[in-house]
């Protein structure tokens, strides 16, 4: 299954403490500031406050490379996903090969293919019975035995 994931979130800073715009702040000016003090309570803090950004800014390069890689992964499945249509549509000689994109991702719930998916476990627990391949009277078709089953017949995969 493929998910879609929410982009990263972004909003404009607030207002600081005082009323001064965040985006006016100069936090590198502030944290030198703090840290040239004398008061120790007070370059303790600047030096906590220096380690909690650096913290945040590590935080959100790992969230964005995170993204980044589950997007590529996405892609890269649905070009898997339309190359194995291809490959089925030329194995058995329909050569209906596309070069579009594939179609987006419906949501859950909104598969029209149930009853297609039922129809095909049930070719595949009579061709697996035919073929003496073990495989349950009710439930769900194992994975293996459905593979099988299209792998013996290209029209049943060509259905996907």
């Amino acid at each position: 299954m493929i998910e879609t994931l929410p982009e990263p979130t972004t909003t404009a800073p607030s207002a600081g403490a005082h009323g001064h715009p965040a985006d006016v702040l100069d936090v590198d000016a502030l944290l030198a500031w703090g840290a040239a003090q004398q008061s120790p309570a007070i370059r303790t803090l600047a030096e906590r406050a220096g380690k909690a950004l650096s913290d945040l800014a590590a935080r959100r390069e790992r969230q964005e490379a995170v993204h980044a890689a589950q997007r590529r992964l996405i892609d890269a499945e649905l070009l898997l996903a339309q190359a194995q249509r291809d490959l089925r549509a030329a194995k058995i000689g329909t050569g209906a090969t596309s070069t579009t994109t594939p179609p987006p991702l419906q949501a859950p719930g909104g598969d029209p293919g149930t009853a297609q998916r039922r129809e095909e476990g049930r070719r595949a627990r009579a061709w697996a019975a035919r073929e003496g391949i073990a495989c349950p009277d009710r439930g769900i078709v194992p994975k293996h035995v459905l593979e099988a089953y299209r792998r013996a017949d290209p029209v049943a995969g060509a259905g996907e």
